[in-house]
């Protein structure tokens, strides 16, 4: 049965969405404007259902992704659009689309999704903003000094020593190569692209970052989330994976590098690692082999997915009532010594 779409909080404390596509449940990376239309438009909190029409609008316009899978037009394919939108969502959804920019490289998708979503009568194609590039933050802008009336002035010549300024940019690209999967070449382009620092890296959106010549959307999440960790935002991948799977070995280190350097963020490769190294929901004590199955197919494949869910979300799943959803959670927060 296919399961609704739900607003998740992931391991790295990034709001994502939780999908059904063929083969199982999968986490879409959102960017910010994304999140701001779910949670500030519609407001909706962790775990809410998420109307399924958005969801094919938010990866045509670039908002949603798979970090390490490219192909957003198969991905659409397999979303679901089939529902009906209150009025409020129906217009949270307009707005959405029609003031957004929209990167030319993602109009003719956008279109494509819009003539099978519900607002296909309330948007045409000339209410899109479709625009070369979307317009990058402050922090990533380079410096174009004013005069007084505020309009561009000609820029002073550089006085600057060749070798300081040479020696800057390269201490700036050292920074960013202590990042996992950040190396010379990604953190040169990340420099030319505009990033000054870890902290203005840690800073940025995913989105924007991948704009920059030669950096996808992958290697942006693996660059801003590898930052946060440095600067002290998050916890570090590994030790989350242990926290999670209760594996106190070191070995996710190696996994987690090879990923990060083929553009695989943290967010993605945990739930994915956190199945091959820890256990499953077939280790539970209190989970017979039926419940496993039944567990498993519903998208529960670990003790942290049990943990994470509700009490009413394991009692939807077949063979398992009230008193051993609870039983269930219990025995798995032991063995995560939650």
């Amino acid at each position: 049965m296919r399961q609704p779409t739900r607003l998740i909080r992931d391991s790295v404390d990034r709001l994502k969405l939780e999908v059904s596509l063929p083969g199982g449940r999968y986490q879409l990376s959102l960017d910010d404007r994304a999140i701001i239309v779910l949670t500030d438009k519609l407001g909706l909190t962790e775990r809410d259902i998420v109307p399924e029409p958005f969801v094919p609008l938010f990866v045509a316009m670039g908002d949603a992704w798979f970090p390490n899978q490219r192909d957003a037009d198969a991905i659409i394919e397999d979303l679901s659009s089939d529902q009906t939108l209150s009025s409020s969502e129906r217009s949270a959804l307009i707005s959405y689309v029609t003031e957004s920019n929209i990167a030319e490289r993602n109009a003719e998708r956008v279109r494509s999704v819009l003539e099978d979503s519900p607002i296909a009568d309330d948007v045409s194609s000339e209410d899109l903003k479709v625009v070369d590039l979307p317009s990058l933050p402050d922090s990533l802008k380079p410096d174009e000094p004013t005069s007084s009336t505020g309009k561009a002035r000609e820029v002073e010549p550089d006085t600057t020593e060749p070798e300081k300024s040479e020696r800057s940019t390269s201490e700036i690209a050292s920074e960013l190569e202590r990042i996992p999967g950040i190396g010379p070449k990604r953190a040169g382009q990340l420099v030319d692209g505009g990033v000054k620092s870890i902290e203005t890296l840690a800073d940025s959106r995913p989105g924007y970052l991948a704009d920059i010549d030669g950096i996808t959307e992958g290697v942006a999440a693996v660059g801003v989330e590898g930052a946060r960790e440095i600067v002290g935002r998050t916890k570090p991948a590994n030790e989350r994976l242990r926290d999670q799977t209760g594996v106190s070995d070191p070995v996710f280190d190696p996994a987690l590098a090879s990923l990060a350097a083929s553009g695989v963020p943290a967010s993605e490769a945990i739930p994915k690692l956190r199945v091959l190294y820890g256990p499953t929901v077939a280790d539970i004590d209190a989970v017979t082999g039926q419940q496993a199955y039944y567990l498993h197919e519903a998208g529960y494949e670990t003790p942290y997915d049990i943990v994470q869910a509700s009490q009413e979300e394991l009692t939807d799943v077949y063979q398992v009532g009230a008193t051993t959803a609870e039983n269930i959670q219990t025995a798995a927060n032991a063995m995560l010594e939650l």
